[in-house]
């Protein structure tokens, strides 16, 4: 049986040890092995400059995630369109690499333009990019398809479970795949050794395992959209607070380029209040823009709308639409939030070295301790016929700009009392430079993600700023399951479990969801939902909105139980294929 003891337990017995001599094969001084890394990457760049916002435009998509760029690359060889950001572009080498710089970064009401937008709620924070790309700017990039019997769950429209059915659906996740470079990582030329520590305790538990697919090029240079050429990733484990390097393939490297150059006229720094509907029947999109501290209202008219402002960003214009403007939506309007099933995990101190502590800097790499990308490996648990039983395991890393601070929340983690793992946790304590050797390079983590009920809702607060309600949220029993699985995982590799950091170092007891998806799901019907299958939104009184779409992860009415970007970028994919614009 494993013993665990306090702080002051542990201070005094790190003392102990080093007064022993327990710690004499160790170097606490040696200084590891780096190499300086040239951020030379051309990058186009692609906003347009505000005084050239026009008052009318044939299409305005508001929001540049995977739904809005797709839409707007894929309408503007033929339509006059306009996309909208409400956060800033960013190129590589701007984005934030020390913890001080992250902090500068947080999306809030004075620091509008921040990259990583945290919602707190009452029962499930939501976590999501601000800026000209959305979330694919700080996500990992993983391309998984769904399970094909997700669309004959209930609240998926007919026309798409019949695709689905048919096979055709297939053909917009090729046309996905292939606008993200795609690829997988080949354990035969790189050992990355925490998707090798998922991939052993996998095999020890006799459960299935895969390598991922990811949008980011690990084997060479490549080509995009504006003419630059990326560089291959060189594994810093930096992909969730932005790819200073251009290795990564964001939206600003693929469909934005397209979309640009075809005309689409791209305004960053807009952020959209809510739309009305005038006498001509035409749309008004009502926002402000942001600038160097000034706040300037826009007005723009457009014959059709595509929201795709994210889960969050779509379902509050939605609801503020409602509120103050003249636009009426299905009583569905906020239901069916579903946090995708994702839970956080750690697995603490185990007796293998990780190397998941990704570099300080982007500019800097350890040829002795490579990080790679945030996911590589996967401990597959969808071969359940009941699909709430369905589940992945991924494994991933702590990016540079956190390192410190994880190393020094983690002290008042409990460990077990052997004098190797005092002495790996003293290290962290006591901010050691020979941190490859300490207890969080000994730690994993695990991002848990599947099939949860969808029963959370969206409403607008008494600042009309959108909020999760869902008490109870915590009982889905998908999320007692996947801890279970993951603490079979800790076991093997002899750590210590470690709940979500909400939960361990803020209070509460709150889940963490990184792919909030619904609340303006798609229905066969206005009682069903608040779109139909292409995203055309229903009016309550009878029939659909000429010219009015939501197209992002609101739409989604599931979880989808694995990384959602490629089921969201098919859906818009068909989507641009197949509606008629005003």
């Amino acid at each position: 049986m494993k013993s665990y003891f306090s702080r002051r337990s542990f201070l005094k017995s790190s003392m102990a040890a080093g007064a022993l001599g327990l710690l004499k094969s160790e170097d606490a001084s040696a200084a590891p092995e780096i190499h300086r890394v040239n951020l030379t990457m051309d990058y186009t760049r692609l906003a347009d400059s505000f005084s050239e916002l026009e008052s009318f435009y044939e299409v305005v998509v508001i929001g540049s995630g995977y739904g809005g760029a797709i839409m707007g690359a894929r309408l503007s060889p033929h339509h006059q369109v306009a996309i909208l950001e409400r956060g800033r572009e960013w190129r590589p080498g701007e984005y934030p690499e020390t913890f001080h710089e992250l902090k500068k970064q947080i999306y809030c009401d004075s620091q509008p333009l921040g990259l990583f937008s945290y919602h707190t709620h009452r029962d499930i924070d939501v976590v999501c990019g601000s800026g000209l790309g959305g979330t694919s700017l700080i996500n990992a990039g993983v391309v998984i398809r769904p399970d094909r019997d997700l669309y004959s769950k209930k609240g998926w429209p007919q026309e798409i479970r019949t695709e689905a059915d048919q096979g055709t659906f297939e053909k917009y996740y090729q046309r996905v795949e292939k606008m993200l470079h795609i690829q997988s990582h080949d354990p035969r030329k790189t050992k990355i050794r925490k998707a090798e520590n998922l991939h052993h305790s996998s095999e020890a538990l006799g459960d299935p395992f895969t390598w991922a697919r990811i949008a980011v090029n690990l084997h060479g240079p490549h080509r995009n959209e504006s003419g630059d050429t990326q560089p291959k990733c060189h594994m810093c484990g930096n992909c969730s607070t932005g790819c200073n390097t251009g290795a990564k393939n964001t939206l600003n490297m693929n469909y934005l380029p397209m979309a640009k150059k075809h005309g689409a006229r791209i305004f960053t720094q807009m952020q959209v209040s809510h739309i009305e509907r005038n006498k001509q029947g035409n749309y008004v999109v009502r926002g402000t823009h942001v600038s160097a501290g000034t706040k300037r209202p826009f007005r723009i008219e457009a014959r059709n709308v595509v929201v795709s402002a994210g889960t969050m960003g779509s379902n509050q214009i939605l609801l503020r639409s409602q509120k103050l403007g003249n636009l009426k939506f299905s009583q569905e309007l906020g239901q069916h939030f579903s946090g995708n099933g994702d839970l956080l995990g750690l697995g603490f101190n185990g007796d293998t070295a990780t190397d998941m502590l990704g570099n300080s800097s982007a500019k800097i790499f350890r040829p002795g301790m490579i990080s790679g990308a945030t996911i590589y490996g996967i401990a597959d648990y969808r071969q359940r016929k009941n699909i709430f039983e369905r589940f992945l395991i991924e494994e991933g890393n702590i990016p540079g700009a956190l390192v410190q601070l994880a190393r020094r929340l983690t002290t008042f983690v409990k460990a077990p009392t052997s004098p190797s793992k005092i002495y790996r946790a003293w290290l962290d304590f006591i901010d050691s430079k020979d941190f490859e050797k300490g207890s969080m390079n000994h730690s994993m983590v695990y991002f848990g993600m599947g099939h949860d009920r969808g029963l959370g809702r969206l409403v607008l607060n008494s600042q009309n700023r959108v909020v999760v309600q869902w008490p109870g949220v915590q009982q889905d029993p998908i999320f007692k399951r996947m801890i279970a699985k993951i603490k079979q995982h800790v076991s093997v590799n002899n750590s210590t479990y470690v709940k979500n950091p909400r939960s361990t170092f803020m209070g509460g007891n709150n889940l963490i969801t990184v792919h909030p998806l619904g609340g303006c799901s798609m229905g066969d019907s206005v009682t069903a939902g608040v779109v139909n299958h292409l995203g055309q939104v229903y009016h309550p009184e009878g029939g659909l909105y000429e010219g009015l779409f939501v197209m992002d992860g609101s739409i989604i009415p599931t979880a989808v139980g694995v990384n959602p970007l490629l089921t969201i970028s098919a859906l818009a994919e068909r989507a641009a294929e197949h509606i008629e614009l005003r």
